[in-house]
């Protein structure tokens, strides 16, 4: 190999090299931040749904993660969901005239504390009592006119928290 041919090889896998990066960034602004969080480990990732009828349901979507709860009303406008995909922990936040029907509901006789993990949708002081639990491991309460349902630190017994895609993995 000659010297004017290394620099030659240089540049041009120099140029690859930056073609593919132009290239990957290109796809990853048109794809959207999804795919970045996609490839991120332990992800706690936040969607916003404007009404329910925008949000994906169990058996209707590909989406396992963010689908709504049977509880969640059809009315439900301004949703906020996050979870953890690697542990336990889901928090839903939405609004509803109708609310949600507690009498499918079980009330939760003990305390439960706060949930598995955070959200910045969440009100900073959460009852411990007075909640009741819809069948899928989540706390469930009214507060100030909105509804919220979180996964609890400490599982609710009788709860089937394999309705969601972080209860099938602890």
């Amino acid at each position: 190999m000659t010297t004017a041919t290394r620099p030659t090889t240089a540049r041009r896998s120099l140029r690859i090299a930056l073609a593919s990066t132009a290239a990957l960034s290109a796809l990853l602004l048109t794809a959207g931040c999804s795919v970045v969080a996609d490839i991120v480990p332990n992800k706690t990732p936040t969607k916003h749904f404007d009404t329910y009828a925008d949000a994906p349901r169990s058996g209707e979507s590909e989406d396992l993660a963010f689908f709504m709860p049977e509880w969640v009303p059809e009315d439900a406008e301004d949703i906020d969901v996050r979870l953890h995909v690697s542990q336990p922990g889901y928090v839903i936040g939405f609004s509803s005239a109708k609310g949600v029907d507690v009498g499918d509901c079980t009330k939760l006789d003990e305390p439960y504390g706060g949930p598995a993990m955070t959200a910045d949708f969440l009100p900073s002081d959460l009852p411990t009592t007075g909640l009741v639990g819809c069948g899928d491991g989540r706390a469930v309460a009214e507060i100030d006119g909105r509804w919220y349902g979180w996964t609890t630190e400490e599982p609710i017994p009788g709860q089937d928290d394999t309705q969601t895609m972080h209860g099938a993995e602890h």
